[in-house]
């Protein structure tokens, strides 16, 4: 199929009187809920997640895009489209093609997003890789992309690079923010320099060609390629951004609003967020790294509405001496993501801030997001994660049967919509095993209300089996966050020679309580508070939890520590 690139007509049709066709069960209790003014059912003709952007820049050309913290600089709209086609075109000038993949390796910064444009225009697949990637880990995934033909890399991640690519060839490597380049290597400036800011024509099938290759986390093995095309991240930000509803007031926010880019660019959240910033057309004030005081700064200053973090970020400004001396009430809402927020962490933000932290959900596999705290629903629910964004349906099932639970019962997640992924890259049986017909299996547990609000529960593989008793882990970190002496706890299965297995937590003390409360404290403080059956028998100070680049607990490196002090 070849699509027209005049897309300067386009927009979304929304479909307020029929069904979703990706609803299985129009029964389902959130449903009830749903205004008049939130569409059922987006349509749209398939366009390429570049061009999307595009259209909203040339809407609002003179409106800042991108204030980069670090260097005090701004970037307008007309200056993304301007460095993104030059970027485009001197890939196309390089032999990059569609069914080629470019490498993007950086922290936060202003070409994450320039890059990202331009990569697409030639019609390659995006494939951010993590700053904080060892070699080993960037090697994998460049072999296992099979088709990378060039990569952007931070100056300060080349030595990473360089590493990676001992045994391995990519044909280009273009430096970003680098004042000269290093042997083999040109800098992004080089690269563009002459170039027209012309993109290349290149005929794209938003439906079926790829937009980016996720790579995965890597917390239970290697990473696995996550297959998303223009179309999967196109309908997820809609989705997502028609989920209140459709009125002049939303319209209106449209080149209008300031957010804060502090997720990590490279991880699907971030990635997602920045493309949804950039349709709605909003300034991005850009972080190279998450530091607490700045934060609150800038949100005092720039009278953000809206704050997206996941819960370390919530746990680092709480905890910060600043959270109570700015002036944080212009937030509005406040949104965290990728893992569970601790319900005293929830509490506390509220106690300040004065409004409550809408927990939302999504994978990888997803695009990422699946579920949001509606405005529309009843209430929002710190412990619940909300309902299903439009679109997207949801339902709760026996991870062996695959029965569906009646309300209340916790199962796993599966979830069914435009924005699930084609698939896992090069890995057919894993993708089998993920698709249970259209719906994807999540691996989450999850428990929904007679309302239709949902609530995660932990993962399969993370269940804690206890003398024949099944223990969710969150629930005893839970707890243990009420504490007042602890500032994080990560909780795991730990091996036993008598039982099998039993319930190891490992916890960071507060400073002023260092040294004065020990592992046998927190255990008998946690026996009189928990189920017989539930409270840790094994506790371990740290200093610090190993975390994922968007803050989860480092489940599977906790288990093996605790596998190599036996």
């Amino acid at each position: 199929m070849i699509i027209v690139k005049d897309f300067s007509d386009w927009e979304p049709t929304l479909d307020f009187e029929n069904p979703s066709p990706y609803i299985e069960n129009l029964n389902r209790p959130w449903l009830k809920f749903r205004p008049d003014n939130v569409p059922n059912h987006i349509k749209f003709e398939p366009i390429p997640v570049h061009e999307l952007i595009k259209l909203s820049a040339s809407k609002y050309p003179n409106n800042v895009c991108v204030y980069y913290k670090p260097d005090d600089k701004k970037y307008t709209y007309r200056e993304l489209i301007y460095i993104s086609d030059k970027i485009g075109n001197a890939l196309y000038e390089l032999g990059i093609r569609k069914d080629d993949s470019v490498g993007l390796m950086t922290s936060n910064c202003p070409e994450f997003l320039f890059c990202c444009v331009g990569i697409m225009e030639t019609g390659a697949t995006v494939i951010p890789i993590n700053p904080l990637l060892k070699e080993d880990d960037v090697t994998h995934i460049i072999k296992d992309s099979g088709n990378m033909k060039a990569v952007f890399v931070h100056k300060a991640n080349y030595r990473t690079m360089k590493k990676a690519l001992k045994d391995i060839k990519v044909e280009n490597i273009i430096l970003i923010r680098a004042d000269e380049a290093k042997e083999g290597t040109i800098t992004l400036e080089e690269l563009i320099e002459g170039k027209t800011a012309k993109p290349p024509d290149v005929d794209i099938d938003p439906d079926n060609d790829l937009a980016t290759l996720l790579y995965t986390g890597g917390t239970t093995g290697l990473p696995k390629g996550v297959m998303l095309t223009h179309s999967n991240l196109v309908a997820d930000a809609l989705c997502t951004l028609y989920a209140n509803g459709e009125d002049e007031e939303a319209e209106e926010e449209f080149g209008k609003t300031v957010n804060l880019s502090v997720l990590p660019l490279c991880h699907s959240f971030g990635f997602q967020v920045l493309i949804i910033a950039s349709i709605g057309a909003a300034m991005l004030v850009m972080f190279a790294s998450f530091n607490p005081a700045e934060i609150l700064e800038a949100i005092e200053y720039y009278k953000v509405s809206n704050y997206v973090g996941v819960p370390v970020m919530y746990q680092m400004l709480i905890n910060h001496p600043d959270f109570t001396e700015r002036d944080l009430s212009s937030i509005e809402q406040a949104n965290s993501g990728s893992a569970a927020l601790p319900h005293e962490l929830a509490k506390r933000w509220e106690e300040i801030v004065g409004v409550k932290v809408g927990q939302g959900f999504g994978l990888t596999e997803t695009s990422p997001i699946t579920h949001t705290p509606a405005d529309w629903m009843p209430e929002i629910r710190p412990t619940s994660i909300g309902v299903p964004i439009i679109d997207t349906d949801a339902k709760i099932v026996n991870p062996d049967t695959l029965e569906e639970l009646k309300t209340g019962e916790i199962g796993e997640l599966l979830i069914k919509g435009p924005q699930v992924m084609k698939g896992y890259w090069k890995n057919l049986e894993a993708t089998k095993e993920t698709f249970i017909g259209d719906w994807l299996r999540t691996g989450d547990l999850a428990k929904m209300d007679a309302e239709g609000y949902f609530y995660i529960e932990g993962r399969t593989k993370d269940i804690i089996k206890y003398k024949g008793y099944k223990v969710m882990p969150k629930e005893v970190e839970e707890k243990l966050f009420e504490h007042p002496a602890i500032l994080e706890a990560g909780v795991v299965s730990a091996p036993d020679p008598n039982i099998g297995e039993t319930i190891k937590a490992y916890v960071a003390i507060k400073p002023e309580y260092q040294g004065k409360i020990t592992e046998k404290d927190i255990i008998e403080w946690s026996k009189e508070r928990l189920a017989g059956y539930k409270y840790p028998r094994q506790v371990e100070f740290v200093n610090v939890l190993p975390r994922t680049a968007v803050g989860k607990i480092f489940r599977r490196k906790l288990r093996e520590r605790s596998t190599e002090n036996k």
